[in-house]
């Protein structure tokens, strides 16, 4: 098989290779996403693009964008929490990040979780533009699958919060959530402990508990090792 020499054709090469997969039935690929996602070398090189169906197989590097959006109250700050469609393939009905999503090959971090935002929550994009605050990026490991199987998944989260007016409700709008509701930090880490949230959005939460000193060195031991696990240094060797 051709390697390619130079990044569209090595695309071109990986998407055939893919499709030819997927209409021979190998289980470790999911399903055809129409979407590509980049794949870089160690020192940042873009390799390729490959359609979502192979991120797991391959183990590559997931870059997605994540935001936070909250509401100042008389009993302080409220925090929006989506829970998922019944209709997902991954994670049905459990509790998300408040908007998110993959970052597609060639998008820009900020663009992308504007665009999310509109999408999912129905939140204006200049407003969010003009507040949307960055939050520095998450890097972690997991060894299951959005399918619930053993896998290799290496992810990077660009982090993001908003503080939105009373008057601005998140509302579903791509039937990516069933509703959205309100939550004291407490009551989230509540629902953290007790499994409630989909797997990579655990992560995001906990960074978020963490930033906002709810978890801190005099009531987590064990704080050292969840940031360090936080902020992994992912490693993708290629042979070339």
């Amino acid at each position: 098989m051709s390697i390619g020499s130079s990044p569209d054709e090595r695309t071109n090469i990986m998407q055939s290779t893919l499709r030819n997969g997927l209409d021979n039935k190998v289980s470790a690929l999911g399903k055809w996403c129409d979407e590509l996602f980049p794949v870089y070398t160690s020192d940042g090189k873009r390799l390729m693009n490959m359609d979502g169906c192979g991120v797991d197989a391959f183990g590559i590097i997931n870059f997605g964008c994540h935001l936070l959006a909250f509401t100042r109250t008389e009993e302080g700050f409220k925090w929006w929490v989506p829970r998922r469609s019944m209709t997902k393939m991954s994670y049905p009905g459990m509790l998300d990040n408040t908007v998110g999503g993959s970052l597609s090959a060639g998008e820009e971090p900020l663009d992308c979780i504007i665009r999310e935002a509109r999408e999912e929550a129905s939140l204006p994009e200049e407003e969010t533009r003009r507040n949307i605050v960055s939050c520095g990026t998450l890097s972690y490991q997991m060894a299951q699958t959005d399918a619930g199987m053993p896998g290799c998944q290496h992810q990077v989260q660009y982090l993001y919060e908003i503080e939105l007016p009373p008057d601005r409700i998140p509302k579903p709008c791509d039937g990516e959530a069933e509703d959205f509701k309100t939550m004291e930090l407490g009551e989230i880490q509540t629902r953290l402990k007790q499994g409630e949230f989909k797997l990579n959005c655990a992560m995001t939460w906990m960074a978020c508990l963490i930033r906002h000193g709810v978890v801190n060195a005099a009531n987590e031991p064990n704080l050292v090792e969840i940031c360090a696990r936080l902020h992994r240094k992912h490693e993708l060797f290629v042979v070339e």
